[in-house]
């Protein structure tokens, strides 16, 4: 009996290719199985326990949580919130630049958020908004919430803001005078609660119990300088530090106390005379 040579070969191409699909099905189940084995083990060994938050002093720990793991599943597995946060990081979260999932164990996780960088804010004219900006001057969030710890910028008025915007100062010498003030003060850790522009683009800083009037940006480098040195001399006093008609040939700096300074000033010497008084009695009773 005679073979066809071609319909052998078709046969074993057959053969060969058959015993191709069934260890391709094979190893595609085997991979299929081992994947939800996977599946199954991360969500028995995964389940999230713990949550801790570092990095914010804006919003408490749960109202992070919530910002940050925005589904049920987030909040039950470790693993899901981790690659969701990888994948398809959260954005436009006010007052947040980025957050970051880190394991500390496979039931416990830390939530690293990087804040935004502020600097201060003013408030626009429906009264209940703050535009935020950083050091650029350039607006970070518009926002009813207030961060504590923020100095406000005042004399200045604006109807709305949006992402991006310049603080609305238009003269461009004026708005990086303010700015420079703003990053002298946080250079020099010295707290500042406002920083007022009046007109013509003078400026005044108020600073714990006092207001450091500092006059136009005519040689404001060197006022500046000397405003720590001052502060130190005044201490917890209150008042008005004038500084606007400093200059290198009129180097007199006033300290102009306000009311309630001199009342207490007065009660203290009230309380001095009282007591030189009543130790003044005292000897003379000894004396006698």
């Amino acid at each position: 009996m005679l073979h066809d040579p071609d319909k052998e070969s078709n046969r074993k191409a057959r053969q060969k290719k058959n015993l191709i699909r069934f260890y391709l099905r094979r190893g595609l189940l085997l991979l299929l199985g081992l994947l939800i084995l996977a599946i199954l083990l991360i969500a028995l060994i995964c389940k999230e326990t713990s949550v801790s938050v570092e990095g914010t002093a804006i919003y408490s720990q749960e109202e992070a949580i919530d910002r940050i793991l925005d589904d049920k599943l987030s909040r039950r597995n470790t693993v899901y919130a981790f690659l969701k946060n990888a994948l398809l990081p959260k954005k436009n979260i006010p007052f947040i630049d980025s957050a970051r999932i880190r394991f500390r164990s496979a039931g416990q996780i830390t939530i690293e958020i990087r804040q935004t960088p502020m600097t201060g804010y003013y408030l626009l004219a429906d009264g209940t908004n703050r535009a935020y900006f950083n050091a650029k001057g350039q607006v970070t969030d518009v926002s009813s919430l207030v961060v504590d710890g923020l100095p406000s910028l005042s004399g200045i008025s604006a109807e709305k803001a949006k992402k991006g915007d310049i603080i609305p100062i238009q003269d461009k010498a004026d708005r990086e005078s303010v700015l420079s003030i703003y990053q002298f003060f946080a250079d020099k850790s010295i707290s500042i609660s406002d920083l007022k522009l009046g007109e013509n683009g003078t400026v005044q800083v108020s600073c714990k119990n006092l207001n450091i009037s500092l006059g136009s940006r005519t040689n404001l480098r060197d006022k500046l300088k000397r405003v720590p040195y001052l502060l130190d001399k005044i201490e917890d006093m209150s008042g008005t530090l004038h500084l606007e008609n400093w200059t290198p040939d009129n180097t007199d700096v006033i300290f102009e106390k306000d009311q309630a300074q001199m009342e207490k000033e007065a009660q203290q010497k009230k309380e001095s005379d009282q007591a030189d008084s009543k130790n003044s009695k005292e000897e003379t009773k000894k004396s006698n």
